[in-house]
């Protein structure tokens, strides 16, 4: 399942108080090596965001697709957010322009999926495609095409749309979290009663409404993270970001590397390894004596989202005017805080310091922070996901290299799975 936080573009936050005192969430940390270009490495972005809409502290990237097998048939797509906290490469129907083949099941029926945020759900048929980033590639990978006009979003598809570029605040998705499908077994399930299937792959046989029903995919045609897919360096990823000022910054640069421990540029060194569980988590207590709570590291969310305020005593944001900031905590003054991470055996731990700033008083001509942050809040419904949880979301990732390993796959002497910082 998708674990993106909320997407809040900047048009939240646009007209308000654009001075900041925030202290950095990731002071202490040593400055981290960001890896030259290479073969294996991709540039990313945090940035403006797309024309007209804006991002706070969206991660992007640029790929390109072809129709399979060809090399004339292409297209290069940018600002596609960066996702360690799902798998599987989806893009916005509304911008994709090549006409790239449907995946069907046994019966020609065309499969499509409705995608799960903790946000919202994303909804569209599974198209086949070539897909390039860096010089690596992936042949034949089953893509998402989020869009309604081919089948329409079936009901049980259920939360928040973000099927539009201004809901999104991208043009697509590339996930690459550890798991290797964004589903697994359990969509390769026969669809029933006391079935494990939880029905978010469809076979659509019409374009009547509710003309798509929920049905079992093979793992092969699953949405599934394309790294593993290249012909080398092809076990995990590292997301590799400079750490910023303390009032943030207006755009950043840095590496998506590929490959762990496959070349002279992305070794573990001397990062922390945390084992996590099949579902890509571990727990975190805050204050670091506390209980400890559902976890993961998601560049897919903007923000560090964790518990709420009447647990944190730290109030939520509040504007008539930008109802949308409600998402953020607001705090009095900057607040450095420390949460504890431990695996998800509880065993494995290290103290991790991070800030929450007042999100009204971050600068308007920024959009890159480190200390953005808000409470977990409620998922949509049909995530079956916790209802507290701590999300790690981009600012922990500036000033830090984080490693994020496919599992299954052999990585530099560790058993999976795991993440790394």
């Amino acid at each position: 399942m998708r674990r993106a936080g909320v997407a809040c573009t900047y048009a939240a936050l646009v007209g308000v108080a654009c001075s900041s005192s925030s202290s950095s969430g990731s002071s202490g940390l040593s400055p981290n090596v960001i890896a030259l270009p290479a073969d294996n490495v991709a540039e990313v972005s945090v940035d403006y965001g797309l024309p007209n809409i804006g991002y706070l502290n969206g991660l992007f990237a640029t790929v390109t697709v072809c129709v399979p097998g060809s090399t004339s048939e292409c297209q290069t797509i940018d600002h596609v957010l960066v996702d360690t906290g799902s798998s599987g490469l989806l893009l916005l129907g509304s911008v994709l322009t090549l006409s790239l083949p449907a995946l069907t099941d046994d019966k020609g029926a065309t499969l499509a999926e409705c995608t799960q945020l903790i946000s919202g759900s994303l909804w569209g048929p599974l198209r086949s495609a070539d897909f390039s980033i860096a010089n690596e590639q992936a042949k034949n990978l089953a893509i998402e095409v989020v869009e309604e006009s081919t089948y329409p979003m079936p009901t049980s598809c259920t939360g928040t749309n973000y099927g539009d570029p201004n809901d999104l605040g991208a043009n697509g998705i590339l996930g690459v979290r550890t798991s290797l499908q964004d589903c697994g077994p359990p969509c390769s399930a026969a669809v029933g009663r006391g079935s494990e299937n939880p029905g978010i792959y469809y076979a659509c046989s019409s374009v009547a409404t509710d003309g798509c029903q929920p049905t079992a995919v093979s793992l092969a045609q699953q949405l599934s993270n394309p790294v593993a897919f290249f012909s080398q360096d092809n076990n995990g990823t590292i997301i590799e970001l400079p750490a910023i000022p303390e009032e943030g910054a207006p755009s950043v640069l840095g590496s998506l590397v590929f490959g762990i421990g496959t070349r002279d540029n992305n070794g573990l060194g001397q990062a922390t390894v945390i084992p996590i569980d099949l579902g890509a988590m571990f727990t975190t207590k805050y204050p670091t004596n506390g209980n400890a709570v559902t976890a993961f590291i998601d560049s897919g969310s903007n923000a560090t989202y964790f518990l709420d305020s009447g647990t944190t005593h730290i109030p939520t944001c509040f504007s008539a005017k930008y109802p949308e900031v409600s998402a953020f905590y607001c705090p009095t003054s900057t607040q450095n805080l420390t949460a504890r991470i431990l695996d998800y055996t509880g065993q494995v731990g290290l103290n991790v310091n991070f800030g929450v700033a007042n999100a009204l008083n971050l600068s308007q001509y920024n959009f890159a922070f480190d200390d953005l942050a808000g409470p977990s809040g409620a998922p949509s419904s049909g995530t079956g996901f916790p209802s507290s949880y701590f999300d790690w979301g981009l600012p922990f990732f500036f000033g830090r290299n984080v490693f994020t390993p496919i599992e299954g796959e052999v990585t530099t002497g560790h058993a999976g799975p795991f993440v790394a910082f």
